[in-house]
């Protein structure tokens, strides 16, 4: 008895497992369809991939403002229009180097792709009738952004050094004598690390304590607004890259905690000019220390 219920238990599984690899053949079919009708102006194979009740609308990003703005809706008869459109215009493509469909999650009657082609990327929901899977929904962005992989990128992270506050009134004063020596210190203890880039706000007491560092790897200092940082396009910038970032007791462990995006940083005290945060993003983790070097 046990045995006949383990065959039958495994017969179900493998049919299982072959009814699962059948509807992603398929529904691999008919994203694909759905590429080739808007790649080749082909509205026979756009009949075959979508349904009359197609409901599709996207984001176009801006390329001054590089934000994403809404675009037009498309229904059944408006995809079948464009398609035929680029027919009759002559303006069909061959083209496979931006191309790749690849199924989410396959449930009974529903399932989900994505579906990336030289426009940008597809978020596709579809539906099985009668044995076959069709399109039902879209939501896409674009215009296609190639991935860039993501390299070992280490930043260092420190406030200015000591400032002159004897003018309570100068809101850019430069570094005291003690600043000054620790800005040279602050070279001595980078002595091994060869920066590729060093930023700092544009205040004297940052810029007199990047200086030293900037000198020893013969590279200008870059000025930053912290205001403006968009962490996600400044790693995308310094990628694979060692990097120091001079900046002030609010805006380091801001900077930090927005490199690595969460908030685990606090201000630094006011007579504190001696933490060293060092954020470090590779591909598959964002780690961080911080330690004070006098």
């Amino acid at each position: 008895m046990k045995s006949f219920i383990l065959a039958a238990f495994l017969s179900f599984s493998f049919f299982i497992a072959a009814q699962n690899d059948t509807d992603k053949a398929q529904i691999e079919t008919t994203l694909n369809n759905y590429i080739d009708a808007f790649y080749k102006g082909d509205t026979t194979k756009l009949k075959a991939a979508i349904k009359p009740r197609l409901n599709k609308f996207g984001y176009w990003k801006n390329k001054e403002t590089n934000i994403y703005e809404y675009y037009d809706h498309m229904s059944y008869d408006k995809a079948m229009a464009f398609v035929q459109k680029m027919k009759d215009e002559g303006a069909p493509r061959d083209e496979n180097k931006i191309r790749s469909v690849k199924v989410l999650d396959i449930s009974n009657h529903i399932a989900s792709a994505k579906v990336t082609a030289n426009w940008g990327v597809d978020y596709v929901l579809l539906s099985k009738d009668e044995g076959k899977w069709m399109i039902e929904q879209v939501i896409w962005e674009g215009p296609f952004e190639k991935e860039v992989e993501q390299k070992t990128t280490t930043y260092y992270l420190i406030r200015h050094a000591e400032k002159d506050r004897s003018d309570k009134t100068n809101r850019d004063p430069h570094l005291t004598e003690a600043g000054q020596k620790r800005a040279q210190n602050w070279a001595k203890v980078f002595k091994d690390v060869k920066f590729d880039a060093v930023y700092s706000t544009d205040y004297n007491r940052t810029k007199e304590t990047a200086a030293p560092t900037a000198k020893a790897n013969n590279v200008d200092v870059i000025f930053y607004d912290p205001r403006n940082i968009n962490p996600k396009e400044f790693i995308a910038k310094t990628n694979g890259q060692t990097v120091l970032i001079v900046g002030h007791s609010n805006t380091t462990p801001m900077f930090a905690n927005g490199l690595l995006g969460e908030k685990k940083y606090d201000m630094i005290a006011d007579d504190n000019n001696a933490n060293l945060y060092i954020v470090t993003v590779t591909k598959d983790s964002k780690t961080s220390k911080v330690s004070k070097v006098e």
